[in-house]
């Protein structure tokens, strides 16, 4: 039936052998080292993108703190310019109040002048106006007899 000739198969043997020791050296061995880098490759991007998330939120985190600290300066810049427009307008109103003041007394005191002045003249003129009304008095008497 079946015939084993030990010759044919101790050279099975060693040919599966060198087909062995070939193919490790050919195939598996750069193939397991090129899997082996790959695993490294993959697991430094991991580690990478491990780190650089840490880097952004600590990006975000400081980049909210420049918005908050930029904002809390524009609302004191805001606040310092409302002030100063706030203390400007006064003293020009303060100004304005003052020289109206000023310009109330100065023509309050012409207006006492002009009427110390009337009341001279209206005096002097006094003697020629009674003068004048009892000529007109009489004329009107005059009238009032004929």
């Amino acid at each position: 039936m079946l015939d084993l000739n030990p010759d044919l198969l101790l050279m099975v043997i060693v040919l599966f052998i060198c087909l062995i020791i070939v193919l490790n050296r050919i195939l598996y061995k750069p193939l397991l080292t090129f899997m082996d880098d790959r695993d490294k490759s993959i697991q430094e991007d991991m580690n990478l993108a491990k780190r650089n998330s840490g880097n952004v939120s600590h990006l975000e985190k400081e980049s909210a703190d420049i918005l908050k600290n930029a904002k809390e300066k524009a609302f004191l810049i805001r606040e310092e310019a409302i002030k100063n427009a706030k203390e400007k307008a006064n003293k020009e109103l303060n100004l304005k109040k003052e020289f109206l003041e000023k310009e109330y007394e100065s023509f309050m005191n012409d207006l006492i002048l002009e009427k110390d002045e009337l009341k001279e003249k209206l005096a002097e003129s006094l003697p020629l106006f009674e003068k004048s009304l009892k000529t007109k008095i009489s004329k009107i008497e005059g009238v009032i007899h004929c």
